[in-house]
C-alpha cells in the first residue's frame, strides 16, 4: 500500500472519529444517561480515546506528508496537533475540577466560579475539538486535490450513459 493511499485513510479516519464524536457519541450519551453527571463521565471516557486518535493521526500525516513537501498541509496538520494538544490541556483541567467538586457541577449556581470556569472549559475544549475537525477536513480535502482520483472511461461495449466503468491507471 502507498504512502499516499495511507495518508488518505488516515486523514479519513481522524474527520470521521471527530465526526462521530461530535454528532453521534456525545449527543447520544447525554440523551441516554439517566442524568447529566453519568452522561459527562461517559462522553469524557470517549475524549480520552479521542486524544490519542487527535494526536496520533496529525502527527502520523506529518510523519507521511514531509517527503511529499507540501507545505499547506504540513501546516495545517500541525495547526491539528497543537488544537489537539490544547483540547487535551482544557480537558485535563475539566477532569480536575469535576473531581474536585463536592457536588455534580451541574447542581452549583450557574453563579459560582466554579460552574462558570468549567463552563469556559467545556466551551474551549468544544471549541477546540470542532476546529480539529475543520482541520482535518480541509487537510483531507488538499490531499484528495493533490492527488485525485483516476478518470473512470467507459469500457469496451459501453457507451455514454452506461452503468459500470473502467478506471485508467490500476
Amino acid at each position: 500500500m502507498s504512502g499516499h493511499l495511507i495518508a488518505r485513510y488516515v486523514h479519513a479516519i481522524w474527520l470521521g472519529s471527530g465526526l462521530f464524536l461530535i454528532a453521534v457519541a456525545a449527543p447520544a450519551a447525554f440523551r441516554g444517561a439517566p442524568n447529566s453527571t453519568i452522561a459527562a463521565d461517559v462522553v469524557g471516557i470517549m475524549l480520552s480515546r479521542w486524544h490519542y486518535l487527535a494526536l496520533g493521526a496529525p502527527l502520523l500525516l506529518l510523519v507521511l506528508d514531509w517527503r511529499r513537501g507540501r507545505i499547506y498541509v504540513l501546516a495545517i496538520v500541525f495547526v491539528g496537533i497543537l488544537l489537539a494538544a490544547g483540547q487535551v490541556v482544557a480537558d485535563l483541567k475539566i477532569r480536575s475540577i469535576r473531581a474536585a467538586s463536592p457536588v455534580p457541577i451541574s447542581d452549583l449556581s450557574r453563579e459560582d466560579p466554579v460552574r462558570r470556569q468549567f463552563g469556559r472549559l467545556h466551551g474551549i475544549s468544544s471549541l477546540l475539538l470542532l476546529m480539529q475537525v475543520i482541520a482535518a477536513g480541509v487537510a483531507l480535502a488538499m490531499d484528495r486535490e493533490a492527488y485525485p482520483s483516476p478518470p473512470v472511461i467507459p469500457s469496451v461495449g459501453e457507451g455514454p450513459g452506461r452503468a459500470e466503468g473502467a478506471v485508467l491507471g490500476r
